[in-house]
């Protein structure tokens, strides 16, 4: 009989995961914060490989456009302890960081000490998890874990995922 009421607990539990994860509009594996859903890797990619990946989802490359949200990326990367990709590079024109999804230039930079420091040798933008969290360029070939970002959806019919 215990087993019987270990068993349905669990699928009790279960269950109970999935609709407040679709409560918050965010599929289970992804993270909620403010009107967004988030995804951190568990493997690594190149730059262009990430973003392809996190289409794969419905979704972008992270691009960190208010304070609480990059201050909530770098917290989340530093409690991983990796470095990850977000979609912010200047591959169009040399130090000209923009959003990789709409090509608009980013106003505030996060840039660590001593970056950006390659030039043309290193395009895309991760954080650093030896800068907390602050920003470095990096060749776009480098395979690092990567953030994905997509609207978190109050309707409970379309999910993201």
């Amino acid at each position: 009989m215990s087993v019987r009421m270990n068993c349905s607990c669990l699928i009790i539990f279960s269950l109970v995961l999935e609709v407040f994860s679709h409560l918050e509009g965010c599929h289970v594996g992804w993270t909620h914060f403010q009107d967004k859903c988030y995804f951190f890797s568990h493997t690594t990619a190149s730059w262009f490989d990430a973003g392809e990946a996190c289409t794969q989802f419905h979704s972008k490359l992270a691009e960190p456009r208010i304070v609480t949200e990059s201050n909530f990326l770098k917290s989340q990367s530093q409690f991983l302890n990796v470095n990850m990709w977000i979609g912010i590079s200047d591959i169009i024109k040399e130090d000209r960081w923009e959003f990789s999804s709409t090509q608009e230039v980013v106003k505030n930079t996060e840039f660590g000490p001593g970056e950006p420091n390659a030039c043309t040798a290193e395009n895309c933008v991760a954080l650093w998890k030896d800068f907390h969290g602050m920003w470095v360029d990096l060749a776009c070939t480098e395979r690092l874990n990567f953030i994905c970002e997509a609207d978190a959806v109050s309707d409970f019919g379309a999910l993201i995922g």
